[in-house]
């Protein structure tokens, strides 16, 4: 395609208009990263000098009353352990004395296993031979799973008091 001299001459001085807008540009674009960076800069140390402080005040604030209800739910966890295992023991116990009382073999057989899990573990005594037991045992093993079942909504439960800082001493352990 053949272009006029003037046509030519035209293109060559959008060419040269359209490097020196490309030239602006760049320029441009290197000062706008220097502001952003300087902009950065000023938003850390703004950050450092009052959004920290304001943050470390609020989680020291709320330090005591979770270290209350941390402490208050490890309490209450211990005390489940310490008074559910032997209950859950000794009624697993007279479940197991009483399935093996039965006549059938089966039974009797697959209970066989479960007879020592109190004595290796420490939770029960050795067995005395008693006659009876089966209805005891059964009502003290729904005792102790409700027992157990009341101490873990107990602890569980959503306690609008826990989340009320008191005092400044938080409790420890």
């Amino acid at each position: 395609m053949q272009l006029s001299r003037k046509r030519r001459k035209e293109l060559k001085q959008l060419r040269s208009v359209a490097e020196d807008v490309l030239q602006d540009q760049k320029v441009v674009l290197g000062r706008a990263g220097v502001v952003l960076q300087e902009a950065s800069r000023q938003a850390k140390m703004l950050s450092d000098e009052q959004l920290a402080p304001r943050v470390r005040n609020a989680v020291d604030a709320a330090r005591p009353t979770i270290d209350r209800g941390v402490f208050a739910a490890r309490a209450a966890a211990g005390n489940v352990r310490r008074v559910a295992a032997p209950v859950v023991a000794g009624a697993l116990m007279s479940t197991v004395r009483a399935l093996d009382a039965l006549e059938d073999d089966r039974a009797r057989t697959a209970s066989r296993s479960l007879m020592n899990f109190g004595q290796r573990t420490g939770l029960v005594a050795t067995p005395r031979r008693r006659s009876g037991g089966l209805v005891v045992g059964l009502v003290l093993g729904a005792i102790a799973v409700l027992g157990v079942g009341y101490a873990l909504w107990q602890t569980f439960r959503a306690d609008d008091e826990l989340w009320i800082a008191g005092d400044e001493n938080p409790v420890s352990e």
